[in-house]
C-alpha cells in the first residue's frame, strides 16, 4: 500500500482582456446559450440567489405569527413561512416569570422587568434559514404569548445586541402613549394587563402588524405590535378600549442603511427633511 497522497491543485483558464491575463468566466448551458453563472450560490428558503440583497433605508415588515403557551413549560412559535435568508427576526416572549429562550441557540435576549413582575424578553437575529420553531421555556409562568416578526431589507451586519431603545411604563390608562421612533424602521411593542382588553387603535402613521389578546376574563398581559419609518418625536397614542392595570410600550430598532437620499416621512414632521431628491418612504 502506498503511504503517500496526492494534493488535488485548479489550474485556472486564463484570458488576455487586452491589458492583462484575467481568469476566465465560467460558462454554463441554460438550455439556450451558453452564460455567465456564479460559482457560489444559496437558497433563500424559497429560490436560488447569488448574493445578498442590499441594505435598504428602511427595512420592511413582511409577516408575523404570534402563540400563546402551549405546554406547561414551554411556549412554542413558528418562524412565518415567508422568511427568507438574511432577513431580521425580531421574536418576543412575554410571561407572568421569568423566560429563557431556548432556540435558535447563541442568541442573548433582552430582558425588561416591569413593575407587575411580567417579564418582557426580546432578540433580534439574521435569519439563516435553519428549520425549526422558536422556544421559550416558561417554567413557572401562568401566562405566556410569543411572537415573531419578519423584516426584509435591514443591515445583518449591524444586528443589535440591545434591540430596547427605549421603554415606558404606565398604570391604569387606555390611552398608551407611544415612545419615540427612532432611525431607520421602528417597531413599537405595548404589553397591556387586563381582563377585558379586545381592541385597540393606533394613530395615523403607525401600521399594526401583530397581536396577541389575553383570554377574555382571566388577567393576563396581551402583545400589541406595530412599526413606523419616523423618528424624533412621539407618534401619538395607542388608545385601547377598556382601562388596562398596567401597560408598557417600548421602541425596538430595525437598523437599515444610510441611502444618502432626503426623505419625506408621511406624519412626521420632525424627522422629514425636505429637498432637491425628495422621495416618499
Amino acid at each position: 500500500m502506498c503511504g503517500c497522497s496526492m494534493a488535488l491543485s485548479y489550474t485556472p483558464t486564463m484570458v488576455w482582456n487586452g491589458t492583462k491575463w484575467v481568469e476566465g468566466s465560467k460558462k454554463v448551458w441554460d438550455g439556450k446559450a451558453w452564460s455567465t453563472k456564479a460559482s457560489v450560490q444559496f437558497f433563500d428558503g424559497q429560490q436560488w440567489q447569488v448574493k445578498a440583497p442590499q441594505p435598504t433605508a428602511f427595512p420592511r415588515f413582511i409577516s408575523a405569527s404570534t402563540t400563546r403557551r402551549t405546554t406547561p413549560r414551554h411556549v412554542t412559535v413558528a418562524v412565518p413561512a415567508e422568511a427568507k435568508v438574511t432577513d431580521f427576526i425580531v421574536s418576543v416572549c412575554v410571561a407572568d416569570a421569568p423566560s429563557q429562550l431556548l432556540a435558535p441557540a447563541a442568541f442573548l435576549p433582552q430582558v425588561h422587568r416591569l413593575p407587575s413582575g411580567t417579564t418582557l424578553t426580546v432578540v433580534v437575529w439574521p435569519y439563516d434559514g435553519r428549520p425549526g420553531d422558536v422556544v421559550w421555556q416558561t417554567q413557572g409562568a401562568t401566562n405566556a404569548t410569543a411572537m415573531n416578526l419578519v423584516y426584509r431589507g435591514g443591515d445583518v451586519s449591524t444586528a443589535p445586541i440591545a434591540p430596547v431603545k427605549e421603554i415606558a411604563n404606565h398604570a391604569q390608562v387606555n390611552r398608551v402613549p407611544l415612545t419615540s421612533p427612532v432611525e431607520y424602521t421602528s417597531l413599537l411593542l405595548v404589553v397591556a394587563e387586563a381582563t377585558d382588553l379586545t381592541g385597540c387603535a393606533w394613530p395615523d402613521g403607525v401600521l399594526e402588524r401583530a397581536r396577541s389578546l389575553g383570554p377574555f376574563g382571566t388577567p393576563a398581559a396581551s402583545l400589541l405590535a406595530a412599526d413606523t419609518p419616523g423618528a424624533g418625536a412621539s407618534p401619538g397614542q395607542l388608545i385601547l378600549d377598556t382601562t388596562v392595570r398596567t401597560a408598557a410600550c417600548a421602541t425596538i430598532q430595525i437598523p437599515g442603511i444610510n441611502d444618502g437620499q432626503p426623505t419625506w416621512i408621511l406624519s412626521d414632521d420632525v424627522a422629514s427633511v425636505l429637498g432637491s431628491t425628495t422621495r416618499l418612504g
